[in-house]
């Protein structure tokens, strides 16, 4: 019986460096290709992270590297959807897939370990390892409250589980014709409705918590940004549309979010001294177009057409 192919799939957003290091952490992982999305969408974005992946092929890797270039931010689900369409194209498409975040650094055994959890189960749809950060809550996962949209570190009421899409591992079987993540989250939440999507579905999803993977948490992007500000917002309130039992639900959930939206953005113009919070809470309930966070304010905002 031959042994199941896995590829790794990793986004870069002006990060060449961390994705360096991501890259080489996977190297005697067991991975037969690796792709790398160029989600930035400047020619010298995409030159510097050509020099980062060159650096890496010097290091003599044991899978190969594919760069492939969006020419623009397609953001994470559309991104990662993107990659696993390419793959499927390629005349051997592999069996599973390694989502990995650019800022994460994957253990030793990691590839092993996770595909371990599937031949041992048959069941299981998906397998996370540890995720070892600042934020040691979000270890063995994150329980999403649906209504007041907090990310907490054990179970109750209006809770349910999921994985942070940092890092995955799923056969090919899991993913639709539409890809793995719902494409209308830009940012932010598409982990979190994949979770409760399978969990509606019945369908496992599990921890190895015998390998785990080093996340620079929030790295990646300015956190006091409008673009951060708005589409973390943002998914919140798509979250509100996506995880209701019953339309009557939705405009209790959407009050609940607004009620601690509205504290959080306050909250956080006084730390910063700044009204960004405010703006992108704001504006985050109408649907303008926020892809770049390298632009200003006025320039990252445009209606979306």
């Amino acid at each position: 019986m031959n042994s199941p192919t896995v590829c790794a799939i990793v986004l870069d957003y002006y990060g060449a460096e961390k994705t360096k290091k991501c890259l080489i952490s996977l190297i005697g992982q067991g991975l037969k290709t690796v792709y790398i999305l160029d989600n930035s969408d400047k020619s010298e974005a995409a030159a510097t992270l050509r020099q980062a992946v060159n650096e890496v092929q010097v290091q003599g890797p044991d899978f190969e590297l594919e760069v492939i270039s969006a020419g623009q931010n397609l953001g994470f689900g559309k991104g990662v959807n993107s990659v696993i369409a390419h793959d499927k194209q390629t005349p051997s498409p592999h069996d599973y897939y390694l989502l990995l975040n650019n800022d994460a650094v994957a253990g030793p055994g990691l590839v092993a370990k996770l595909l371990d959890k599937f031949m041992t189960d048959t069941s299981i749809a998906l397998v996370a390892p540890r995720i070892v950060s600042n934020d040691p809550g979000r270890e063995f996962g994150i329980w999403y409250h649906r209504y007041f949209g907090l990310l907490l570190s054990r179970p109750g009421w209006g809770r349910f589980h999921y994985f942070t899409g940092c890092c995955l591992l799923f056969r090919k079987d899991l993913v639709a014709e539409s890809g793995i993540f719902d494409e209308s989250f830009f940012m932010y939440g598409e982990d979190v409705e994949l979770g409760w999507r399978l969990t509606r579905q019945g369908k496992k999803m599990v921890c190895a918590e015998d390998v785990c993977v080093r996340h620079d948490l929030g790295a990646s992007v300015d956190r006091k940004s409008f673009f951060y500000e708005y589409h973390m917002v943002r998914s919140h309130l798509r979250l509100s549309l996506k995880t209701r039992f019953h339309a009557v639900e939705l405009p209790i959930l959407l009050i609940a979010k607004y009620t601690t939206l509205s504290c959080r953005a306050a909250l956080r113009c006084l730390r910063y001294g700044v009204l960004t919070p405010l703006a992108a809470f704001l504006l985050a309930w109408f649907p303008i177009g926020v892809e770049s966070a390298h632009d200003s304010f006025k320039r990252s905002i445009r209606p979306d057409m």
